[in-house]
């Protein structure tokens, strides 16, 4: 038992004990930990539930990615070629678009991405315009069966008519342009409505954006210049759109206005273009030849003379480039004005393209002198790559250009596939060779020339070297028709490989 000493120390200590804070101290501390560790708990599976959410939502975006294709119907006017076939050319003119989109995208590295197009246009003023130039009917919506064609075509396509007040089309396409530009899915924007700088305003928030936005420019409109200070890749669709502006509608709207029933208030300026040959035919002054202006009497060569069947008008008074009226060409080589060049153009560009030309037959013009579909311009980096390719081994022209070759394992060609941005190169290239044929020649797949198509030819002035005869630059493009093909040549010809076209 304790003694009256111990009792009174052990009472001290425990008063010492309750004095002293620090086990409260120390359960206040353990509390505030736990409940910091239940607030950190929460806070991390939140973070985690979010971020799966958006590691989702980035897999979704990734699984559907498109492209948008936006048109301004109004301006960018589909080719007459399409146009004038009413129902029937609204899928050729869907799967044309889509062509030219989905090689821009092999060249991006998008080719993985859906097309969607949005076209907006007014499409009783648009019909009321086309009607004029004969390529579709008069009715006030004749245009409504190509678009339904163009419609049913193509899932992702759609042409909508955006109504009669001038700024319905644009409307919708600023919206569009609004809703898709910060899409994560849409990979990639067309913007094919650079004739009208009111869209200016709408774009430069993306200025320098080249990787997202791409211009659409094509022969038909004029691009307007303040597009080029975007910053924006600029890209040319030659195959798709009319060649020509269409007279009394929205070719060029500079102020981003159109008059009254879709007129505009500055319309594109240069010689007026035929539409398209569908055209030509229909129309009585192409028909009479007698009134065609002779391209080379203009320029001092036309070797018919007075049996020249094309009028004969032009710088016949020129002393310095007398016209001769012979069976020869002149042997002087005046050089063609700016106007020759234009009219030789507008002809070409009424050529039909090769998908326009029925299955089984050939082009030929009055005469019944063999034509060959209207040939794309090919730029200098697509040239190169053809070059390049071709110094490595020489290709196939047939294979790759008719889809066989006779000699099959045996050809000492290349069969490797091209690039399909090249096939337009090596086709150039391969026009470039005279057809032992000539104008005779009724071979459906022949790839060599049968007509000239160089504006810069040495047998009209210029001075690049041409290999066609002289006859292949005479012969008239109007008043063209079809006649039923062969399938076989009736005589082996010669020049199966690029090889010959690139190095000469």
């Amino acid at each position: 038992m304790l003694n009256d000493q111990e009792i009174e120390r052990a009472a001290a200590q425990l008063a010492d004990y309750k004095r002293s804070d620090a086990l409260s101290k120390l359960l206040d501390q353990y509390s505030v930990l736990i409940d910091d560790y239940k607030r950190l708990k929460s806070d991390y599976e939140e973070e985690r539930e979010t971020r799966e959410k958006y590691k989702q939502m980035a897999k979704d975006q990734e699984r559907n990615p498109f492209v948008l294709v936006l048109v301004d119907g109004d301006g960018y006017v589909f080719h007459d070629t399409f146009l004038s076939q009413r129902a029937e050319g609204g899928g050729p003119a869907a799967q044309a678009l889509n062509d030219e989109v989905k090689a821009s995208l092999r060249r991006k590295g998008l080719e993985h991405c859906q097309v969607m197009v949005r076209i907006y246009a007014n499409v009783f003023g648009l019909s009321k315009a086309l009607s004029k130039t004969g390529v579709i009917g008069a009715d006030s919506r004749s245009l409504a069966p190509f678009i339904a064609g163009f419609n049913r075509s193509y899932g992702l396509g759609e042409f909508v008519d955006a109504g009669q007040l001038k700024e319905n089309a644009d409307f919708k396409l600023r919206a569009m342009l609004r809703l898709y530009a910060d899409n994560s899915q849409c990979k990639h924007i067309y913007f094919a409505a650079c004739h009208d700088v009111g869209y200016i305003s709408e774009l430069t928030p993306f200025m320098g954006n080249s990787s997202k936005f791409t211009l659409i420019n094509t022969p038909g409109v004029r691009f307007h210049h303040e597009f080029t200070k975007l910053g924006m890749g600029i890209e040319e669709f030659r195959v798709t759109f009319r060649h020509s502006p269409l007279d009394g509608f929205a070719a060029y709207r500079p102020n981003g206005s159109i008059g009254t029933a879709g007129k505009p208030t500055t319309t594109a300026t240069g010689p007026p273009q035929p539409a398209s040959p569908i055209k030509a035919l229909a129309s009585p002054a192409m028909n009479d030849v007698s009134k065609i202006p002779c391209l080379f009497y203009s320029i001092g060569r036309c070797r018919s003379g007075k049996s020249c069947k094309m009028l004969h008008e032009g710088p016949s008074n020129d002393t310095r480039n007398p016209v001769q009226h012979t069976d020869m060409p002149s042997p002087t080589s005046p050089v063609s004005t700016a106007n020759d060049t234009t009219s030789l153009a507008s002809q070409l560009a009424t050529l039909p393209r090769a998908f326009g030309i029925p299955e089984g037959h050939v082009m030929v013009n009055e005469n019944n002198y063999r034509l060959d579909p209207y040939l794309l311009s090919i730029s200098a980096d697509v040239m190169n790559r053809l070059k390049a390719r071709v110094d490595k081994r020489r290709v196939c022209n047939s294979f790759h250009l008719q889809g066989l070759c006779d000699t099959g394992d045996r050809c000492e060609y290349d069969h490797e596939p091209l690039d399909p941005d090249v096939l337009p190169a090596l086709l150039s290239l391969a026009r470039s060779q005279p057809c032992p044929r000539r104008g005779g020649c009724r071979l459906e797949s022949c790839y060599h020339g049968h007509i000239c198509q160089n504006l810069e030819c040495k047998h009209r002035g210029g001075k690049m070297y041409c290999k066609l005869p002289y006859v292949a630059h005479l012969e008239p493009l109007n008043n063209v028709h079809y006649l039923p093909a062969v399938s076989k040549p009736t005589r082996k010809t010669n020049g199966g490989s690029a090889s010959s076209t690139t190095s000469r």
